[in-house]
């Protein structure tokens, strides 16, 4: 705040100040800036005199071009459009307690949910906004058919945002971008890299990996030690299975910021997939405290602690998982089965686990949305156990 308040008196100098006064405040206001660049860097220094601009920054341009009777949005996007779009919402979309919004937050993780609402409501429109890999799972199940047999098509991209509609004469193309593009010209090279990296993220999510590679070619043209470039970069060639580059992206990144989450997501995938799951697991722990309680993230820490042998920490990931899903009234069947398992693995060295075992694998039972492979396992693990040992 000082900077900027030095930079405010210098430029509102009331008039009575005599002039050798004015060029003392201005020489000390150019000081004070030279030392903050000195010491913390131009870029954040950069960031903090001009702001990235809105057009980047938040969803404005998509919510601008909505158009739904039905829509279909994922827990991301809500906010916005309680702020921009509330036209586009029911009343029930208004209450964060409602049934329809509980459902809704669980779908991006739960195709057949998403069925589900779907019989009932019959959208005409799916919104998902912000990171892909919140609702990679949803995304897939809407891609996966050929394309003229697609329910849903993909209308609508750009750095925040997918659109799918129910009813159109036809995909997005990637040229479909050029307008969008346009748009950046007149802004700050940093907002551009930042624009380019993020849509080309959406384009690699809609399986457009020539094309994201091409805009994420022009983040770096804008600016090359962009954080968002380079870490789409390195995301780019986690896609690829290239972990090699990928690590060295991800590396680039963290001399920049040592926290950064795309950076440290990136060296978790390179390590787990170069089966160093030890190294990728403690990274993991790191990941977990900068983005903490996120369902998506516990769940592929239990899955790396499993695959680790850390049995002790894998519990306590689905543990608190079951409990968020409980909190927010999801199915928690799949994670109980998990939990059960981890018990199991955990018993070949302690014994006092076994009636944990039977407890969440029955919990798991109880849950009809239970795929029917994992309940016919865990129906066979429970009469094994009854038979060996008499527990119930």
């Amino acid at each position: 705040m000082k900077l900027r308040g030095c930079l405010l008196l210098a430029a509102l100098m009331p008039l009575q100040i005599s002039p050798k006064a004015r060029r003392n405040v201005l020489r000390f206001s150019l000081a004070v800036v030279v030392i903050t660049v000195v010491w913390f860097g131009w870029r954040p220094v950069k960031r903090w005199l001009f702001p990235m601009s809105p057009l980047v920054s938040t969803p404005l341009i998509a919510m601008e071009k909505l158009e739904s009777r039905s829509l279909f949005y994922n827990n991301m996007a809500r906010p916005w459009l309680l702020q921009k779009r509330a036209d586009l919402l029911t009343e029930e979309d208004k209450d964060e307690k409602s049934a329809r919004v509980v459902s809704f937050a669980q779908a991006p993780q739960s195709p057949r949910v998403f069925r589900q609402l779907d019989r009932q409501y019959r959208f005409d429109t799916v919104l998902l906004v912000d990171d892909p890999s919140r609702y990679q799972r949803l995304l897939d199940h809407l891609l996966e058919p050929e394309p003229d047999k697609r329910d849903f098509k993909l209308v609508y991209l750009d750095h925040w945002a997918l659109v799918f509609k129910r009813v159109a004469a036809r995909e997005w193309e990637p040229a479909d971008a050029e307008p969008l593009r346009q748009r950046m010209v007149g802004l700050h090279s940093e907002d551009r890299a930042a624009f380019f990296a993020m849509a080309a993220m959406k384009m690699l999510a809609v399986r457009q990996s020539e094309v994201a590679k091409r805009w994420l070619d022009e983040a770096v043209s804008a600016d090359g030690s962009s954080v968002d470039a380079l870490t789409g970069l390195a995301q780019y060639y986690v896609w690829l299975g290239k972990w090699k580059e990928a690590e060295a992206y991800a590396d680039k990144v963290l001399a920049q910021n040592e926290n950064s989450v795309g950076a440290v997501a990136v060296k978790v995938l390179t390590m787990r997939a170069t089966k160093h799951m030890l190294d990728a697991f403690k990274l993991s722990e790191k990941l977990n405290t900068l983005i903490p309680e996120d369902p998506v993230r516990l769940w592929q820490h239990a899955q790396l602690a499993h695959e680790s042998q850390q049995y002790g920490a894998e519990i306590a990931a689905l543990t608190r998982l079951i409990k968020l899903a409980k909190d927010e009234e999801r199915p928690a069947g799949e994670y109980e089965f998990h939990l059960g398992e981890a018990h199991a693995f955990a018993a070949m060295k302690d014994g006092t686990h076994a009636p944990m075992v039977v407890e969440h694998l029955n919990n798991a039972l109880a849950d009809p949305s239970l795929p029917a492979e994992k309940r016919k396992f865990a129906e066979e693990r429970l009469a094994i156990i009854r038979e060996r040992t008499g527990l119930h």
